[in-house]
């Protein structure tokens, strides 16, 4: 059993980047694409963010070429400690007061946020597996681990 683990256990990292890798592309896109950053830049007004304009670009930025990171597996416990961070900064900044999950009153929760920073510190922790653009510019390592994390 531990061997069929260890086999599956980086193509499992591979399904875990990409499908939040796409999350991030989608939320990204969304942002410049669809309500426009002028939206955001707002909202994060309305909400008492620091430098909103900045904030905005920023994470847009962040999540397109984060996610599209994260799908090929290229620098990704920079990436995961970065979208980490930012992470942090939305619950912080603008979700706090709403409570854990979503209420008519105000909006959405910070449950996803809670999440995606789950996910974040895994890749951080454990970095993309071995199917990944990471792996190509590792060295050879002489002893692996039994539990197949590098």
């Amino acid at each position: 059993m531990s061997r069929f683990l260890a086999g599956t256990r980086h193509v499992v990292w591979l399904i875990v980047r990409i499908c939040l890798g796409v999350v991030l592309i989608a939320r990204g896109w969304r942002r410049w694409q669809i309500t426009g950053l002028n939206y955001q830049e707002a909202y994060l007004r309305r909400t008492e963010t620091p430098y909103p304009d900045w904030v905005a670009l920023g994470a847009t930025i962040l999540e397109i070429g984060g996610g599209f990171l994260l799908i090929i597996g290229a620098a990704t416990p920079v990436v995961a400690g970065v979208l980490l961070v930012e992470q942090a900064l939305i619950i912080a900044w603008t979700k706090w007061y709403r409570g854990l999950y979503l209420n008519g009153e105000w909006g959405d929760g910070w449950e996803y946020t809670v999440i995606t920073i789950c996910v974040c510190l895994l890749l951080l922790v454990y970095g993309a597996g071995k199917v990944s653009v990471d792996q190509l510019f590792r060295g050879h390592k002489p002893h692996e681990d039994p539990y197949g994390y590098d």
